[in-house]
């Protein structure tokens, strides 16, 4: 699993074995916590199976989802860069297995095989460009825009069809920076329209959604 994950793609054989043979797999039941924001544990996860959101808490209790992550991706790798406190939490959405590396296993690898530094750097840059397309959403598109862009970055091709995993009206106007109200308003009229359908709390996107609201 390992070599499929960004941060460890590029390392070889032996230097994978190494970092499998001190994974730690635990498993988190739905609605349960694995990292909460202000934490100073250091463990970076790695997703085996499941689902999870990562999201913030602003000092007025304003709840912010920043991502939603699934088999294969990670988390809390920042932690193994530094020692600063937790700066978001990660809640599983669903039952959920879980890799977990400590920063001192981390730390004494890294020293035997640092050329997992340049794989870890890509990683952390992919994502710093998908926060910055993030915050452009943000600053200047408008509800729907932003509504747009979560379901075409969220949806997966399911033989030939494009469909979102759950998504409460909450976890998107946490996203987007809305109401759910609004959020209930502009779906209901994207069903009207045949452009979507939502089963189970999944959004099945019928064809491409319109530019504007």
């Amino acid at each position: 699993m390992l070599d499929k994950i960004p941060i460890f793609s590029e390392l070889n054989e032996q230097a994978l074995a190494k970092f499998s043979a001190l994974l730690v797999r635990r498993e988190f039941p739905k609605n349960k916590m694995i990292i909460s924001q202000g934490d100073k544990s250091r463990s970076l996860f790695l997703i085996e199976k499941g689902r999870v959101k990562v999201f913030t808490n602003s000092e007025e209790g304003k709840q912010t989802t920043l991502a939603f992550l699934t088999e294969g991706e990670f988390c809390g790798e920042l932690s193994l860069l530094d020692a600063e406190p937790r700066s978001a939490s990660v809640v599983t959405l669903e039952k959920t297995v879980v890799l977990q590396l400590t920063y001192s296993q981390f730390d004494g690898l890294l020293k035997k095989y640092p050329e997992v530094c340049y794989p870890m750097f890509k990683a952390l840059t992919s994502r710093i460009r998908e926060i910055d397309l993030t915050i452009c959403g943000l600053t200047s598109l408008d509800v729907y825009g932003r509504l747009v862009q979560l379901l075409n970055k969220e949806a997966k091709n399911e033989k030939g069809i494009m469909i979102t995993p759950r998504l409460t009206q909450l976890d998107i106007a946490e996203t987007v920076g809305s109401s759910r109200e609004m959020i209930s308003r502009i779906l209901s009229e994207l069903r009207k329209g045949g452009y979507v359908q939502i089963d189970k709390k999944r959004i099945i996107i019928n064809k491409k959604l319109p530019k504007n609201w």
